[in-house]
């Protein structure tokens, strides 16, 4: 992620993602700057990175939206992982992050990784699970082909988490090789507590250099807010209208007392107007009120602007045309030039900034502060609302 912060950053906004559960980050234990970077654009991060070189599991979330807390989990040879709990009215959720790599470089390391030592401590960190509180979602990836029926290590794999009481949800293919690689993994057991999992979807189109595919679902669940800046949010009644089946439209509009009524006035055929005019459109694009957040970061100018205009025209002809590999390759494009510009415009804004305050040596460590990230720390840990 160290080299794509901006993209999927930007792509988190544009789906609208509360949380991403995030696989080889790349992070480093005083990634200071890469902090400092996404909270200037109003995300957080729970992060722990592996020693060494590569891999690192993460969260990033939106604090406005979701108030994860970090809790302590074992360390394990063979896989990463890193755990969060969410307080919503529902109950309590636990969100645990897997990363099962299959690079090595010595034999010590292929020792560690190889799967027999996997199965046995993913069986041993799954049992450990079930006793923990909250509603447990395995996310992550994996590194075994369970699309594979003739695999017979992934038949295994599909055993063991289905000795423990968990299902998978991810059913095409989540790489751009090819297989499901990125499993969403959920307790099958039915209680008074328990949370579907519904609107399971992956995404070829990230508009990242990535090589895996979005994985994306939902939980019905309400969220606790204890955030003051959601206060400061602004909500508007919006309309779908790009999701509006015109010829759908039309003949309601057709069969309409429009076209079969006679008018005594023109403000009776104005108001009969506005009436079907507004039925129709409540049962086509009913009114949603939405949540907006109306600051902006301080680097962004016209240009930026202009690159989400693109993308999201981008999007637009690609939702008309799903199969079009040009509309594809134009969308993930449009989503990648986006991200380059609003980086530059970061980091042209930061340049300025010191410039300004050349000669003002106070001035000058509050701006390096704030781009080494002193104010929020660089890795969260447990603190008292977690119930480890």
């Amino acid at each position: 992620m160290c080299n794509k912060i901006c993209g999927v950053l930007e792509m988190m906004k544009d789906k609208s993602i509360d949380i991403c559960c995030v696989t080889e980050t790349w992070f480093k234990a005083k990634e200071n700057a890469r902090f400092a970077e996404i909270h200037d654009f109003g995300f957080d991060v729970i992060s722990a990175p592996r020693k060494g070189h590569g891999g690192g599991v993460a969260f990033v979330y939106n604090p406005n939206a979701i108030q994860p807390v970090r809790n302590n989990t074992t360390k394990y040879k063979s896989f990463e992982v890193v755990e969060c709990v969410v307080k919503t009215f529902n109950g309590l959720i636990r969100l645990c992050v897997v990363y099962r790599s299959t690079q090595t470089k010595s034999k010590d390391k292929y020792n560690e990784t190889k799967l027999l030592t996997f199965f046995d401590e993913f069986e041993s960190y799954l049992e450990t699970l079930i006793g923990k509180s909250g509603v447990p979602f395995v996310c992550g990836d994996f590194n075994i082909h369970v699309e594979d029926a003739d695999n017979a290590d992934a038949k295994k794999f599909t055993k063991l988490y289905e000795s423990k009481g968990f299902i998978q949800h991810v059913k095409n293919s989540t790489h751009k090789a090819g297989g499901i690689l990125d499993l969403v993994l959920s307790s099958d057991a039915v209680s008074d507590t328990t949370v579907p999992v519904q609107n399971v979807c992956v995404d070829s189109n990230t508009g990242t250099t990535s090589d895996h595919f979005l994985v994306t679902f939902q939980l019905p669940v309400v969220l606790h807010s204890n955030n003051k800046k959601d206060q400061e949010s602004e909500y508007r009644e919006t309309r779908a209208l790009d999701k509006i089946d015109i010829d759908k439209f039309k003949a309601d509009l057709f069969s309409s007392p429009l076209n079969f009524s006679e008018f005594e006035s023109v403000d009776q055929a104005v108001q009969l107007y506005n009436d079907v005019v507004q039925s129709v459109l409540d049962k086509h694009a009913p009114l949603a009120t939405k949540k907006y957040n109306p600051t902006r970061s301080p680097w962004w100018d016209s240009k930026c602007q202009n690159a989400k205009r693109e993308v999201r025209t981008a999007f637009r002809k690609l939702k008309k045309s799903p199969t079009d590999d040009d509309a594809k390759e134009v969308y993930n494009e449009k989503c990648v030039d986006k991200a380059i510009i609003v980086d530059r415009a970061r980091n042209l804004f930061y340049d300025q900034k010191l410039c300004s305050v050349k000669g003002d040596s106070r001035g000058t460590y509050k701006v390096i502060n704030h781009l080494l990230d002193k104010k929020y720390g660089a890795n969260k840990l447990p603190n008292g609302i977690s119930d480890e």
